[in-house]
């Protein structure tokens, strides 16, 4: 229910405009049901039309990613997919192995609104070393603080995910149930920073906040709400954030907030407009053709291993097949679409399949205005099957050596 609350605003506001352009009274009953066909056809579809060949084109006008950042991006991964461990002391144990960091606060459990996360601070920063992490200063006046927000994985999280309401928000309009977890982070942590800050001596703290998933758009909300306190010099890194933003309140945060965005991830792309954007593109494709090529390679097979079985009907069915119209496609389609309101924040970088490897580009936010319907939609959300994995295939192909690791990965 909550998570079809918005989509269905979505849908009655969108009937009563198509009702009073067209003269009929439109309801919820006349939008088309999908049918599985439908799904895989359209597919097939996107697959044929959406090669590495437009995908070239769609990014030709933006800038290039320097792969220098690469090494910084994946050290900020490693520590997004360190929110995922199953203990407080697996955390702790790597934190001061790999990163040189001690573990200040750590959260497991999380709750609608409360998502897990921990809070640790760079030992260097205090002793004046330097930094074993890329991303940190070597700034002696300066605290050098993480703080990374836990994705998607318990059952409440997939409820905060699924609050899909714009609430007005610093003037724009924001996820609605990121939101609450955003201000819960800033709120509940802000007493912490003061309290680190007059401990450590220095004049500043240097908040770096990461996150995949949920945990990317919680950390977007945290940093814009901490960016505001004049002792915070914040930076975010969101892998995969949700559409989180109304389009010039993301603009608003380029300068601070960087989203990377693995190829197809459909989670930067997800909103209720672009949810029913999709159920109508799919409802209104004719895959008839797509159908009956299948149909017709099929019985050409099967007459091919059992000559004797279709002797006598193989022309009838072909003929069948090429005459009758597998699909009807629903005459009350609407041909506007909405306008999504959300969009991923800040500086967007997209590392994406372009037919020869892997290439990157500074995008929009407003270019991931549609789902990409694509069979690796789901699988390039994930940190390990999505995120490291087009990571190390961009890193390989630059360094032309097909065994490259990064060198935290090599530990």
């Amino acid at each position: 229910q909550m998570s079809t609350k918005n989509l269905e605003k979505n849908l009655m506001a969108f009937l009563q405009e198509e009702s009073k352009e067209s003269g009929k009274v439109l309801t919820t009953n006349d939008l088309p049901t999908l049918a599985p066909p439908d799904i895989y056809y359209y597919l097939e579809k996107e697959d044929e039309c959406k090669n590495p060949s437009v995908r070239r084109r769609q990014h030709r006008f933006f800038a290039g990613v320097d792969v220098n950042q690469m090494d910084r991006l994946n050290e900020q991964l490693q520590l997004a997919l360190l929110a995922y461990a199953d203990s407080m002391q697996e955390i702790q144990t790597t934190l001061q192995k790999d990163f040189d960091c001690e573990l200040a606060y750590c959260d497991m459990e999380s709750t609608p609104g409360r998502p897990s996360h921990f809070i640790a601070v760079n030992k260097n920063s205090i002793e004046k070393q330097e930094s074993a992490l890329s991303f940190f200063s070597s700034d002696a006046s300066t605290l050098e603080v993480i703080m990374v927000v836990r994705g998607t994985k318990t059952i409440t999280d997939i409820i905060t995910d699924l609050l899909m309401d714009e609430e007005e928000y610093k003037g724009g309009y924001c996820h609605n149930g990121i939101l609450e977890s955003g201000q819960y982070l800033a709120e509940k942590h802000t007493k912490l920073f003061r309290n680190l800050l007059r401990a450590s001596g220095k004049k500043k703290i240097k908040l770096t906040l990461i996150g995949h998933s949920l945990g990317a758009g919680a950390a977007t909300i945290a940093g814009m709400e901490l960016n505001e306190l004049p002792e915070m010099d914040v930076q975010v890194i969101g892998f995969g954030c949700p559409a989180l933003l109304s389009k010039e309140l993301s603009q608003q945060t380029e300068s601070f907030v960087t989203t990377v965005v693995a190829d197809n991830d459909c989670i930067p792309r997800m909103s209720s407009a672009t949810m029913l954007n999709a159920i109508l593109d799919i409802a209104g494709f004719d895959w008839t053709p797509y159908a009956k090529q299948d149909i017709k390679e099929a019985v050409n097979e099967v007459s091919s291993y059992f000559p004797t079985l279709l002797k006598d009907y193989k022309q009838t069915i072909l003929d069948t097949v090429s005459s009758q119209p597998l699909r009807d496609i629903p005459a009350n389609i609407p041909t506007k679409r909405v306008e999504p309101v959300l969009y991923p924040p800040g500086k967007c970088v997209h590392l994406y399949r372009d037919g020869f490897g892997i290439s990157g580009n500074v995008v929009p936010c407003t270019f991931f205005s549609e789902l990409d319907i694509n069979r690796r939609m789901l699988h390039d959300h994930t940190v390990d099957a999505g995120y490291q994995l087009i990571f190390l295939d961009l890193m390989r192909q630059h360094h032309e050596d097909h065994y490259f690791q990064f060198e935290k990965e090599k530990k």
